[in-house]
């Protein structure tokens, strides 16, 4: 039906401030009172919309959510196409194979907290309008620029964006401390049972290793994508505001 799910209020407020407006939305008055989205639900209202009541039982079996809110909406998918990125992304994220959908979501709260223009789906092994990626995004997802393209598409897009392709890996001679990150940065993230494969190994253009002093040999997809954009802004900064 080209429809999905979006629980909560703050999911739902981040969906329709990115100009993506639902289509429908359920409530419960008695789930609304125990978790204080009654005001919410009121201004919806009073924005003229239409909601629908559902008793306790009904709304039950359509959470996701352990402690519901009482309110979630249907909203309409939109297309993922490469086309509808930036032109010239300051810093763009690319995940290949990514198979989690609650750590995508994570990855893109993540992202937009760092401010990155545009975040890549190389063959993703799972539905970008899963419930749980909604949820762990916050419905973050819905203000972010996401392309989803088999790996020779985001690469040619990548490639016609003039962006420098940075990978991870344990085995890099360099740190990424040592590194002056610039506009137009590409980091390329492969899933976390794999890691990236022999057909962006042989495309990424520099490669980098984030220091871990303790026994841990790797680090969890979100985390690693959260120093690289942390630091990328570091570097970046430190640049502009040099004399």
């Amino acid at each position: 039906m080209g429809l999905f799910v979006v629980e909560g209020a703050d999911e739902i407020k981040q969906l329709v401030a990115a100009g993506r407006e639902p289509r429908e939305i359920y409530f419960c008055g008695e789930f609304a009172e125990k978790a204080g989205t009654e005001s919410f639900i009121e201004e919806l209202r009073e924005q003229g919309r239409e909601l629908v009541e559902l008793g306790p039982d009904a709304f039950a079996k359509s959470s996701y959510k352990r402690n519901s809110e009482g309110i979630l909406a249907l909203a309409e998918t939109w297309d993922l196409g490469l086309s509808g990125l930036a032109a010239k992304p300051r810093i763009s994220l690319v995940l290949d194979e990514v198979e989690k959908p609650g750590n995508l979501g994570a990855i893109l709260r993540t992202a937009d907290a760092f401010g990155v223009s545009s975040v890549l789906l190389s063959e993703p092994e799972l539905d970008f309008f899963n419930p749980n990626m909604v949820r762990s995004s916050r419905g973050l997802m819905a203000a972010t620029k996401i392309g989803v393209g088999d790996k020779q598409e985001v690469f040619s897009w990548l490639d016609e964006a003039g962006l420098c392709l940075v990978g991870t890996s344990a085995r890099a001679k360099k740190s990424y401390w040592d590194c002056e990150f610039k506009d137009g940065t590409a980091f390329v993230l492969g899933s976390e049972k794999l890691g990236l494969g022999p057909f962006w190994r042989e495309r990424v253009q520099e490669w980098v290793r984030i220091p871990m002093e303790g026994r841990a040999s790797s680090l969890n997809l979100n985390v690693s994508a959260a120093c690289l954009m942390a630091e990328f802004n570091r570097t970046v900064s430190s640049t502009l505001q040099a004399p």
